[in-house]
């Protein structure tokens, strides 16, 4: 019997003995209590003497063979104590089942052995009694008959558990193989997981060290100690992964590479082109500005210009009414100098009266003398008209002087007043040309003015067409700095990776190939 189905037997025998044990205890319990009360103070002691032992044995779990014998000899007695007990009640042939049933108890030791010695006690039991003590068998007396019979039956019963109990061990010891067999398979089992955990941990430490190296960087090395059996393939594909990883890399770097010089390129060129627009933006916000000054100066320039057009037009209006004042002055100086005539003819006239007059006060002078002192009063007075004539004639002269001083300053100044006619003739058709030109120069001049006003929105237009130009590149300048910035932190990741020589493929055709 192998060590596992000892252990089990022991178990087994073990968890009986607590059982018989107990119930032994139990048993003697009661035996003691029933001779206390029934008047047998020595089945009571034999009873506390029996099963003291068997509940020892159940206490300290004891199912070693002397324990195993002591249990059985133990429970044949306390069934005579019983049957002793009952002897002197109608019970006495009842009682004997008490061996069978202690019989059967005794199977649960799982020892045949147990079932003889159990068997044996109980036969020596009853064949003693029978002719020693037959009144604590059998009622009527010693019965031979019935000691074979109770004999037979007990043999039955015995051969039965015997039969049982070798049955247990069969058992038992069966289930010890398969366990022996399963303990077998599973060490088998076990090898053959150390054998594929010995080649996974060989596996894993080749993958290890490479997985090790490729997180270090190094792309280049590659496991060249086969892998056993389908674990070569797990080499092959990381080894193929890693080249393929490597001219990835390898495309990142260069593609990255370009992309620094790209990006490089860029950002000088957005430099350039966003110093050239803020140049571009400074001269079209001076130019703008200029523009805007010019617009101002030309619409007041427009305003002087309406003003003096307003102006030429209101001097060419008097001009031509003073050519009309000055053609009047001209027909009235005309008929100042045919007054001045007339004027002259009328002295002329006064004149010729002065000299007759004169004449007569002569005459009458002559005739007032010839008249004597008849004519004194007419000669006084002859002499005053003569005086008066003369004074007449004297006054006529002058008038006459001043009318022929004045008609020759008439004629002046009609000669002037003609020559003025023609200067402001002349006058009035330049100043008629003059407004004619400022009509055309003011209309030119809106002309102008719209022109530089459509100028001036174009420059205000492309003065914030440029300044969102300016804004863009600098925007493109930020961009490509982020660019070159990113490119950097690239060629540094990729940097990392240690690649040996990898040939590079065209990176469509990596694309492809993911």
């Amino acid at each position: 019997m192998t060590d596992n189905a000892i252990d089990d037997m022991r178990k087994l025998r073990e968890s009986g003995v607590r059982v018989v044990g107990a119930l032994a205890g139990c048993i003697g319990g009661l035996l003691v209590i029933w001779g206390l009360v029934g008047g047998a103070p020595l089945v009571a002691l034999s009873a506390g003497l029996l099963v003291a032992a068997p509940s020892w044995f159940a206490y300290r779990r004891r199912c070693d063979p002397l324990a195993r014998i002591v249990i059985a000899v133990t429970y044949p007695l306390l069934a005579g104590l019983m049957l002793a007990m009952a002897s002197t009640t109608g019970w006495i042939m009842d009682m004997h089942m008490v061996f069978f049933a202690f019989l059967a108890v005794l199977a649960a030791l799982a020892d045949w052995r147990v079932i003889v010695i159990g068997t044996v006690v109980t036969a020596l039991h009853h064949l003693a009694l029978n002719f020693l003590a037959p009144a604590y068998v059998f009622p009527d007396g010693p019965d031979l008959a019935r000691v074979v019979l109770h004999a037979v039956i007990v043999l039955v019963e015995a051969g039965v558990l015997i039969a049982l109990c070798r049955q247990f061990e069969v058992l038992i010891r069966g289930l010890s193989n398969a366990r022996d067999a399963e303990i077998a398979r599973e060490a088998e089992r076990h090898a053959e997981r150390e054998a594929i955990s010995a080649e996974q941990r060989l596996v894993l430490a080749g993958l290890s060290e490479r997985l090790r190296a490729l997180a270090a960087g190094d792309l280049s090395s590659r496991l060249e100690t086969p892998f056993p059996g389908e674990y070569d393939r797990a080499r092959t594909l990381l080894n193929d992964s890693c080249t393929a990883l490597g001219q990835l890399v390898s495309t990142v770097a260069l593609t990255a590479e370009r992309v620094s010089s790209g990006a490089h390129e860029l950002r000088e060129a957005s430099g350039d082109l966003a110093g050239k627009t803020e140049q571009q933006t400074a001269a079209i916000e001076t130019v703008a500005r200029t523009a805007g000054e010019l617009l101002r100066a030309i619409e007041g320039q427009a305003l002087l210009w309406a003003e003096t057009r307003s102006t030429a037009l209101g001097a060419k209006a008097d001009a031509d009414g003073g050519a009309a004042d000055i053609a009047g002055a001209v027909e009235a100086m005309n008929r100042i100098e045919t007054s001045s005539a007339e004027i002259g003819e009328m002295i002329a006239f006064i004149d010729s009266i002065a000299f007759q007059t004169n004449l007569l006060a002569l005459n009458a002078g002559v005739e007032a003398a010839r008249a004597g002192e008849a004519g004194k009063g007419f000669a006084v007075v002859a002499n005053e008209v003569r005086e008066l004539a003369q004074r007449s004639a004297q006054s006529a002269s002058a008038i006459k002087q001043m009318v022929a001083t004045s008609k020759d300053e008439v004629a002046l100044g009609v000669t002037r007043v003609q020559q003025m006619v023609s200067l402001l003739a002349s006058l009035v058709a330049r100043f008629s040309d003059i407004a004619q030109q400022v009509d055309r120069i003011a209309l030119g001049s809106d002309g102008t003015l719209k022109a530089i006003r459509e100028i001036d929105a174009a420059m205000n237009l492309l003065d914030r067409g440029m300044q969102q130009n300016a804004a863009m590149a600098e925007q493109t300048s930020a961009a490509s700095r982020e660019l070159l910035r990113g490119a950097e932190e690239l060629n540094a990741q990729v940097a990392r990776f240690r690649r040996g020589e990898v040939a590079v493929a065209p990176l469509t055709a990596l694309s492809r190939a993911a």
